[in-house]
């Protein structure tokens, strides 16, 4: 974790998404099914230039803790992961048509929180609003 860099932005943009299946049915009951979500969710993330730090996915609903790149809007990542799944769980678990019986694993409904490393919401109202007392220090990044 950390700050990462990219050729226009320093960037630490952590989030704690959590999504649930389609009517929170109980779908994914069986270890195995499980674990290939998160290997899809892992893949997905990776291809897109997310960083997965924690995973758990449930039954009925998924938890991550993930770093999204600022060029992704979070509900675009969140499509990204949800879509990816999806398709590739359907092609895997073909039975699970017949549970989740609307073709969906999903809910279009997400939960998004973002995370902060000890950097509050206070901290970074103070540092704007006094910013120009930091000018000996020009890189933002480096005050927290």
């Amino acid at each position: 974790m950390g700050f990462h860099r990219s050729s226009h932005a320093v960037w630490d943009c952590r989030y704690h998404l959590v999504w649930s299946t389609k009517y929170r049915k109980r779908a994914l009951e069986h270890e195995h099914e499980r674990e290939e979500c998160k290997k899809l969710l892992r893949e997905s993330a990776e291809q897109h230039g997310m960083i997965l730090e924690v995973l758990e996915v449930d039954i009925d609903h998924v938890h991550l803790y993930i770093e999204i790149p600022p060029q992704l809007s979070v509900g675009k990542a969140v499509g990204l992961l949800k879509g990816y799944s999806a398709r590739s769980m359907f092609q895997r678990f073909p039975y699970l048509k017949r549970i989740l019986w609307a073709g969906h694993l999903w809910e279009a409904s997400y939960f998004a929180r973002t995370v902060g490393e000890g950097v509050t919401a206070d901290m970074v109202i103070r540092y704007i609003e006094h910013h120009s007392e930091q000018a000996q220090n020009p890189v933002q990044a480096e005050l927290f």
